[in-house]
């Protein structure tokens, strides 16, 4: 049996209406690790993985953006082996 390794970006994008702010005209970007821990995201997974894991260097390769109408972009970095 042949196993592949993939490394992959991925992005998922999703409206959260507790986080609309009319004051703001500025999207907020999160890439600190305990803030990126307190905002609700969608499980993800990957149903034929053997083996998945989050991309780290020094620091969670992972970023949240938060527009001011409640858009959330969720960008990150995984590397698994199907």
């Amino acid at each position: 049996m042949i196993d592949y390794e993939v490394d992959l970006y991925l992005r998922q994008k999703w409206q959260d209406a507790r986080l609309q702010h009319k004051d703001i005209t500025e999207s907020l970007d999160l890439n600190d690790p305990n803030l990126v821990k307190a905002i609700w995201k969608p499980e993800v997974y990957f149903p034929n993985a053997k083996h998945a894991e989050f991309q780290f260097v020094t620091v969670p390769n992972v970023l949240i953006r938060i527009k001011p109408d409640g858009d959330i972009l969720y960008m990150l970095r995984i590397i698994s082996n199907f």
